[in-house]
């Protein structure tokens, strides 16, 4: 006689939870009204929140407000003014003197004076029309446009362009070293970090994207390079502000794009496998109604969207859509079996209610897991995304229910598959594809389970080696794919002049007037000539030294041999009273007012963020060796900032991953009441990010601040058909207490539900290989190679373990016949 199963108290809760799921079902079903009513209240708040939100992929997007390197840059800016430049570069190959022929400087004149009056926030608008050039006559510093008074001839410009090559200062920013290029700088009065309401361009037209700095600025600028007038000249135009534009013009499009494609391609999987209007418009509806309560939160938080948000509404319709697909699959056949719509519904929620819920709960702890990484795009993106999420279940077991019966969605006289392959039915028909496939599949996992899991093993070990290769890095100009034109320009402009990219030194004399000391005024001179030192990324830098320098050159009849600093503090504050009072206008950007900080610029080229990061550590250290602590400068600017995501990168990788396997595993062994098979499920998952990482190694992909979501999200994801799967088999099992048995008929039914949510992940994140992204399409690749090699775990690596592992229990002699099937 056997022995009395008592439930434990653990089995008591699933069991109320299911009856709970299954009293919900009978709820939406008698109360349509009432359900529709509360969806369309909350999707009317979410719009009016969503209508609040706006794209911003400055550094605020990524620092907290209190993170020590964003203070800093912070106070930089508010003693320096905003670093934010507009960078023109042209050339005029069809002339005989290029870039200073007679013609062309009498355009680029033209253009300086359209660009200085008629682009909004500009600061300053510098070219070799009206650029400061210094000369000492006598015991007079005269200071004077480069080109006042206008040339008349072209041997006088050709005069001219042989004294300004003489000029370090000029040489490398406005005029290449070979004479061919000349470039416009524009310094910007903005900075995208300021208050949005101090970026409006017309107040009429509010925070549209398009009247807000960077891109009304972009806007102005381009349409005057396109001026016909200027037809003869060749610009390659880049910097903050249009790659500023583009990357959040790009944000906004591609989230809506990339959307539509993705909802297209899932619409089309459900149809292709449901047949019904209702299974495509139900689900979709649904996902979009889950994507504005995610944008609404964000909204209602006051947060802006920016690159991250890119992804949401892929994500969420391919994530979001795997609760309906179980329940479309489960409401079919028992319409057919029990003839009752109702009853239908019932017996589907007691049956996938818990296990879609605890999928929910895995993938929110995938999303809500990155929010301990101290990047504020991702805290931001773990939240919405996670709340996307839960309103996405809430919906799908509310409001998708409700409408689900108000249709015939399979004709209730259409025989089921099992009814036409059953004994004594008089239909000699072949049984289905699917049933013939997951009887074979059930009996090779069966008889070879140990050389399925060593085969997996080795194989695992052998893609994840890899990680040891694995890089973190980072870079803003190879985001963007070859065939967005700002970056070939920026690649191009980096070679030939001052940089797109770099960052600053900000140097501390002390006191006011300090500045003047010549002892401080060798130490910045010898930073900065280690800093030049580092060609792999430094173009030109730039400080008040060279300032200082080009004026003591200049009062000694343009001798090279004087191109040095001034050996008193006497006479550097000389020089200086004398530049301001000859009408010198540069001083505020290399020294505060009171002369006491000295910014040291580094225009450098925009590459990866290791490259800053090796740059800037060596540096560093020849600072740290020479220079006690109170004389060292402070580091700084954009290109530092960037620097900082790598360490912050690899903080969170580590943490936020270990921190969602945590949560997840604990989930599964407490929704499997086992901690046994609870760990046992999570090594099919806990591989494919393995998998995955090593592949990143093995191919060189560096893990960016996109890409580090991978790890996370995927492991949320994967699990959530490990926890359908494992539910169903271990429910079979118990009824035939057979192995082989009990996973044919789990996977004759839930593997079909498995097998759409599985395409319709690779189909949603596949979407995103279509972004002009490199780090989106990049993450949608991992993110497939991800899902699915833990796809296919389900079908041979779960089985294996389990049957192998004897993780139900053992078997028992006489097979009973299983109810399900």
């Amino acid at each position: 006689m056997e022995p009395v199963h008592r439930p434990s108290r653990f089995e008591v809760l699933m069991e109320r939870l299911s009856k709970w799921f299954e009293n919900l079902g009978a709820f939406t079903y008698d109360h349509k009204g009432l359900v529709i009513i509360g969806a369309l209240l909350l999707l009317g708040i979410s719009v009016f929140f969503t209508y609040k939100v706006r794209f911003d992929n400055s550094f605020e997007s990524y620092f907290e407000k209190d993170d020590p390197a964003y203070v800093t840059y912070l106070q930089f800016r508010k003693d320096f003014g905003s670093d934010e430049i507009a960078y023109i570069l042209y050339e005029a190959p069809e002339k005989t003197h290029g870039a200073w022929d007679l013609e062309v400087i009498k355009q680029i004149a033209r253009l300086t004076d359209a660009l200085e009056n008629e682009v909004p926030f500009v600061k300053e608008v510098t070219s070799v029309y009206n650029a400061e050039f210094i000369e000492g006559k006598d015991d007079e510093l005269l200071i004077h446009a480069i080109l006042d008074p206008f040339p008349q001839t072209q041997d006088e410009l050709l005069a001219i362009r042989e004294k300004v090559m003489k000029k370090p200062l000029l040489v490398g920013t406005l005029i290449s070293k070979d004479g061919r290029y000349g470039a416009i700088l524009m310094e910007m009065e903005k900075s995208s970090v300021d208050a949005q309401e101090t970026l409006i361009f017309d107040p009429a037209r509010g925070t549209d994207m398009d009247n807000l700095y960077p891109q009304v600025t972009n806007d102005a600028i381009e349409r005057i390079l396109a001026r016909p007038e200027y037809k003869s000249i060749q610009f390659h135009y880049t910097g903050d502000v249009p790659l500023g534009s583009v990357y959040n013009r790009i944000t906004r499009s591609e989230s809506t794009r990339l959307g539509i494609i993705a909802f297209s391609v899932i619409g089309a999987l459900l149809l292709f496998f449901f047949r019904k209007p209702l299974a495509v418009i139900g689900p979709l509806v649904i996902m979009l109604m889950a994507i504005l309560s995610a944008t609404g939160f964000a909204g209602m938080m006051g947060w802006k969207l920016d690159l991250m948000f890119t992804m949401l509404p892929g994500t969420l319709v391919t994530v979001g859509v795997a609760s309906a697909v179980h329940i479309l699959t489960g409401y079919t056949v028992f319409q057919k079996k029990l003839k009752d719509k109702r009853s239908a519904i019932r017996k589907t929620m007691l049956l996938v209610g818990v296990p879609c819920l605890f999928t929910m709960l895995t993938d929110v702890a995938g999303f809500g897991s990155t929010n301990i990484s101290p990047i504020t795009a991702i805290q931001h993106f773990a939240f919405y995304s996670a709340i996307g999420v839960m309103m996405g279940f809430l919906l799908t077991v509310t409001l998708f229910l409700s409408v689900l019966p108000m249709f015939d969605f399979l004709p209730e006289s259409a025989p089921s598959a099992e009814d036409k392959s059953a004994p004594g039915n008089g239909v000699s028909r072949k049984k289905p594809f699917s049933v013939r496939f997951f009887a074979g599949l059930s009996r090779f996992d069966s008889r070879y389970y140990w050389k399925i899991t060593i085969a997996w093993t080795l194989f695992f070990i052998l893609s994840a080696s890899g990680i040891a290769f694995l890089t973190v890095d980072s870079n803003l100009l190879t985001e963007f794919s070859e065939d967005v034109p700002i970056r070939k320009t920026t690649e191009f402009v980096d070679e030939v002049m001052i940089g797109a990219g770099g960052f600053n030194y900000i140097f501390d004399s002390g006191k006011p007037d300090g500045i003047s000391d010549p002892e401080f005024l060798k130490r910045v001179d010898r930073i900065q000539s280690r800093i030049d030192e580092e060609k792999e990324l430094v173009m030109k830098t730039m400080s008040v030294v060279d300032l200082l320098k080009d004026i003591n050159q200049s009062f000694h009849g343009e001798d090279p041999a004087y191109y040095v600093l001034p050996e008193s503090r006497e006479l550097n504050a000389q020089y200086l009273l004398l530049y301001e009072m000859s009408g010198g206008e540069k001083l505020e950007t290399y020294i505060t007012g009171d002369q006491r900080m000295v910014n040291l610029e580094v225009h450098a080229k925009l590459v990866p963020s290791s490259i800053y990061k090796k740059v800037t550590d060596s540096i560093n250290e020849f600072i740290e060796k020479n220079y006690d602590e109170s004389s060292r400068p402070i580091l700084t600017g954009s290109g530092f900032l960037w620097v900082q995501l790598i360490e912050y990168i690899v903080q969170s990788q580590i943490f936020g991953f270990s921190l969602a396997f945590c949560i997840i595993a604990i989930m599964m062994c407490l929704v499997l009441g086992s901690i046994r098979i609870g760990l046992l499920a999570m090594v099919p998952n806990l591989a494919p990010v393995l998998v995955t990482l090593g592949f990143m190694g093995w191919a060189g992909i560096p893990l960016d601040y996109v890409k580090l979501l991978v790890a996370s999200i995927a492991i949320g994801i994967a699990v959530d058909d490990t926890l359908h799967f494992i539910l169903r088999f271990r429910l079979d099992f118990q009824h035939t207490r057979n192995y082989q048995q009990a996973l044919e008929s789990s996977l004759n039914d839930v593997g079909r539900a498995i097998f759409i949510t599985t395409l319709a992940l690779l189909a949603g994140f596949s979407v995103n290989l279509l972004s002009v992204m490199n780090s989106i399409s990049e993450f949608a690749l991992l993110t497939l190679i991800t899902l699915s090699v833990a796809a296919i775990a389900d079908y041979f690596l779960t089985p294996a373990l389990i049957i192998g592992l004897k993780a139900f229990g053992p078997e028992k002699d006489e097979k009973p016949v299983n109810k399900y099937s």
